[in-house]
């Protein structure tokens, strides 16, 4: 087995095909401090970091292919909003991180590690170079801000999935290997946050970049990110001395930035056409192009591995992964046209999608439904590099970390008011593009108006209306862990949608987990309040070489 870390850090200076991000022609290999004294060479290493941003799966640094792996494995599917799909064979791995069994050398779990440290090691070798860099200050500081976020960005890909983690401010030589041991819960927060501050420090908003440049990290994008960093580290860091008045101040620079607001129709977010709107923060940037696989691809492979398996007369297909749940489903009103965003499939509004009636294999699906915000309306070129974004984080976000802040501050009406806006939208937003028949691209109205009325609710009922918007708004978009993780609710919350709530399910009903409650807590470290915090194994030869204490439990 490789070392990665240490090949990481051995190969931050490297840089592959830089082309993903705006479209730059790919470049050679150059390692030399120097590179980034001029201009062209200093954005080349920065797109570099975002190229990594849509790399799912494909060569890492060592040349070894890595297994799939998208934020929504543990964000999503290893909850109540989603099952793994597809069949029950295809990607076992996949099977054992949804039902907590995941084993040391599972191959998903090894390509998180990699592809954290990887985008690390990227960002460590900007940081440490640019500075000397003989390139104007302005786009200097950008740069470096832009840096400092892609750092905070995979520590918190790392955190996510295997908590406290090996912490490396700066590329290391092959003599320090194995002398960085691995860091607490509490000192990986606070290195993200840290890094987070000087991005927000550095960066510009996003009204000050050109149109060529949208999409690059932003100084809403550091608040937002570090507001929602500092959100579950409030709720599971025993260590932790923040308090909810520093995402209250975040989300409120944000709001009076005056730099985002809802898009008008909920259901145009979730179109290729409608990218980087007035409600992205950050999204993973897609085009399309002629390499199927990275580094050359300038698309994603997210369309194609939450698609329908089976192929349909001018639809899209893919693979079938991450399905909503029937739990999902039920949690919406009937009459909310979010729903129409969020799920289509077996049974749902006659099986249409895009103005056609589908045909579904249910042994080829884990549910009754996909994952309507990944859909494609066309096929296109390369199914493995689609012209789509994905879209990381967006002001409605913002809106319901501003409620839950206002809430514990003890401002329960203003709390009301960020989540009615959001509330609003919804009630008055059409259902998804193509939900009637023969009309591919119609966005039509519901006849009457949905029942999603302002909430007037105080005390804990408004709370818990807060977190189940978070779920409704944000559904399938891989947050629902870690809000179960930091309110406490995983593992009540999981057992039923995926154990007891199947007992007794039909042939046709979703697959019964049983005993996923005790499972939870046994590959979890604990969190304050004695919250589990599930995580992945870390990869054996990591641990090894070193020196590293393995998670619970592998």
């Amino acid at each position: 087995m490789k070392k990665y870390i240490l090949l990481l850090v051995a190969l931050s200076a490297t840089f592959y095909s830089c082309n993903k991000f705006l479209d730059l022609k790919p470049q050679g290999q150059e390692n030399s401090g120097n590179y980034m004294n001029t201009p062209e060479n200093a954005v080349k290493v920065i797109n570099a970091m975002y190229d990594l941003l849509s790399q799912t799966e494909g060569r890492g640094p060592d040349g070894i292919w890595m297994a799939h792996h998208y934020d929504f494995f543990f964000g999503s599917i290893t909850t109540d909003d989603a099952v793994k799909g597809s069949n029950m064979a295809d990607y076992a791995e996949l099977a054992d991180i949804e039902d907590y069994r995941a084993q040391v050398g599972n191959g998903a779990a090894q390509a998180f590690w990699i592809h954290g440290f990887w985008g690390v090691s990227r960002a460590n070798y900007a940081i440490k170079n640019l500075p000397d860099a003989t390139i104007n200050q302005d786009l200097k500081n950008r740069l470096l801000g832009e840096s400092y976020f892609l750092r905070a960005f995979h520590y918190i890909y790392l955190l996510h999935h295997f908590g406290g983690v090996p912490l490396f401010s700066a590329p290391l030589n092959p003599s320090e290997f194995g002398s960085s041991k691995r860091a607490t819960l509490h000192e990986t927060f606070e290195f993200v946050n840290e890094d987070l501050k000087k991005a927000i420090e550095l960066l510009p908003e996003k009204s000050q970049y050109s149109a060529a440049d949208m999409g690059r990290a932003t100084k809403g994008a550091a608040r937002a990110f570090l507001a929602k960093s500092l959100m579950y580290q409030i709720g599971i860091d025993a260590e932790s001395n923040h308090g909810w008045n520093e995402v209250y101040e975040l989300t409120q620079a944000i709001i009076t930035s005056g730099e985002y607001s809802l898009v008008p129709n909920y259901a145009t977010l979730w179109e290729y056409e409608n990218k980087n709107t007035s409600e992205s923060i950050f999204e993973v940037q897609a085009a399309e192009g002629t390499a199927a696989d990275a580094p050359g691809s300038v698309g994603t492979a997210f369309s194609l591995f939450q698609g329908n398996r089976v192929s349909n007369t001018d639809a899209f297909a893919g693979w079938g992964f991450h399905n909503p749940t029937q739990n999902l489903v039920n949690a919406f009103h009937s009459t909310d046209p979010r729903l129409s965003s969020t799920v289509y499939g077996i049974g749902f509004n006659g099986e249409i999608l895009y103005g056609k009636q589908m045909k579904f294999d249910r042994t080829e699906q884990g549910s009754n439904y996909l994952n309507r915000k990944a859909t494609l309306p066309y096929k296109p070129t390369l199914t493995k590099a689609a012209n789509k974004n994905i879209l990381l984080m967006r002001y409605a976000d913002v809106l319901l970390m501003q409620a839950e802040a206002a809430y514990h501050t003890n401002k329960e009406n203003e709390a009301r008011q960020y989540l009615n806006m959001v509330r609003e939208r919804a009630r008055n937003s059409s259902y998804c593009k193509g939900y009637v028949s023969g009309d591919a691209e119609g966005y039509v109205m519901p006849v009457s108006t949905p029942v999603i009325p302002n909430v007037t609710a105080s005390g804990a009922a408004l709370l818990d209306a807060i977190i189940l918007e978070r779920r409704l708004e944000l559904a399938m978009e891989s947050n629902r862990m870690w809000d179960l993780i930091r309110t406490g609710k995983l593992t009540e919350a999981v057992s039923k949608a995926k154990d007891t709530e199947r007992e007794g399910a039909g042939a046709n009903d979703e697959v019964r987990h049983q005993g996923i409650a005790s499972r939870i807590p046994a590959h979890a470290i604990t969190g304050k309040d004695g919250k589990p915090i599930p995580v992945l194994p870390i990869p054996l030869n990591e641990v090894q070489s070193w020196g590293l204490t393995q998670n619970p439990n592998y």
